[in-house]
C-alpha cells in the first residue's frame, strides 16, 4: 500500500496533465515534462504482471543452484577442511536435486526491493543516450489497449521474454489511446510527419497481446485486428541449461546490487525493515 501511496502522489498524479499534454499534441516537452514522463514509462513496465514474472522465473530457475554452492560452502565449514573436487560436485548436484523453492529465504521487503531496482535499471534504459521519445498519430483508432499499458519489444521483432529482459536496444510501446501511440527507442526511422502507420500500429497491437495481463480493449468504433490473436499462455523465459565444473582459480567476491539512488525510494524500502534489524548497504541486500 505504501508503494501505490508513493506512486500515485510521485508519479502518476504528476506525469497524467504531461501525457494529457502528449497525447493531445500540445508539445513539445520541456526537460522537467520528459523526466516525468520517462519516470511514468518506467514505473508502467515495472508495475507490469509480466515484468515481475521475468524476475520470479530467473528467480526459480537459478535458486537451486545458489542453493547448491551454499550447502558447498557450508558442508566445508562443517568439515573443517576443503572438499575435494569430487565431493564438490557430489554435494553441488545432491543439493541442486533436493533444492527447497526460494520462499525458504523470503524477505518482507524482497518484492519491493526488486521493484524498485527495477525502476531504476528501467529508467537509466530509457533515458540512455541515442534514445528518444516518439509520439505517432492517426485520425481513425487503430489501436488496441492491454490492460498492461505498455509492451517491450526486441530487436528481432519479438515480444518474449528472453534474458536479457532490458537491453539496449528494446522498444518501449505505449499507446496513450486509439489513435496516439508513444514509443521510446533507440532508431531513427520513425517519422511523426507521417503519422501512425497500419505496419506500426500492427506491431503495437501485437504488443498489447503479448503482454495484456486479463484484457485487450478496443473502441466499439473500431473492428478487431484481421491478425490479431490474444496469446493461450503467458510469455515464459525459457530454462536455462546448468552445467558445472570446480572452479581452477580463487573465487571472486560475489556481485553486489548497486545502491537505491533516491533517497525517498530507500526510504520507502526502510518502513519495511523490522525494528532493531539493521539495513545492511542501504539497499544493497
Amino acid at each position: 500500500m505504501a508503494l501505490e501511496t508513493y506512486l500515485d502522489h510521485h508519479v502518476d498524479a504528476p506525469c497524467a496533465p504531461v501525457l494529457r499534454v502528449v497525447r493531445e499534441g500540445r508539445g513539445p516537452l520541456d526537460e522537467a515534462q520528459a523526466a516525468l514522463v520517462l519516470d511514468g514509462l518506467a514505473w508502467q513496465v515495472v508495475r507490469t504482471q509480466t515484468f515481475r514474472s521475468f524476475d520470479e522465473q530467473v528467480g526459480q530457475q537459478l535458486f537451486p543452484a545458489l542453493w547448491a554452492v551454499e550447502a558447498v560452502g557450508f558442508c566445508e565449514e562443517e568439515l573443517g577442511r576443503p572438499l575435494s573436487d569430487g565431493e564438490r560436485m557430489e554435494v553441488f548436484w545432491t543439493a541442486v536435486g533436493t533444492a527447497p523453492g526460494p520462499w525458504l529465504v523470503a524477505d518482507p521487503r524482497s518484492a519491493l526491493r526488486v521493484m524498485i531496482r527495477a525502476f531504476e535499471r528501467t529508467r537509466d534504459v530509457l533515458a540512455a543516450p541515442g534514445r528518444r521519445l516518439v509520439v505517432l498519430r492517426s485520425v481513425e483508432p487503430m489501436l488496441v489497449l492491454g490492460d498492461s499499458g505498455v509492451a517491450l519489444r526486441r530487436k528481432d521483432g519479438t515480444f518474449g521474454l528472453t534474458p536479457p529482459l532490458l537491453p539496449e536496444t528494446v522498444e518501449v510501446l505505449a499507446p496513450l489511446s486509439p489513435t496516439c501511440l508513444l514509443i521510446s527507442t533507440p532508431r531513427a526511422h520513425y517519422r511523426p510527419q507521417q503519422g501512425l502507420t497500419r505496419r506500426i500500429a500492427a506491431k503495437a497491437n501485437a504488443g498489447a497481446a503479448a503482454w495484456c495481463q486479463d484484457a485487450v480493449y478496443r473502441p466499439p468504433s473500431m473492428s478487431w485486428p484481421s491478425r490479431l490473436q490474444l496469446p493461450g499462455t503467458p510469455l515464459e523465459v525459457r530454462s536455462p541449461r546448468l552445467t558445472a565444473a570446480p572452479a581452477q582459480q580463487q573465487p571472486r567476491p560475489a556481485p553486489a546490487h548497486p545502491e537505491i539512488r533516491r533517497s525517498e525510494l530507500r526510504d520507502l524500502l526502510d518502513q519495511y525493515t523490522p525494528a532493531g534489524r539493521p539495513v545492511p548497504g542501504r539497499g544493497r541486500m
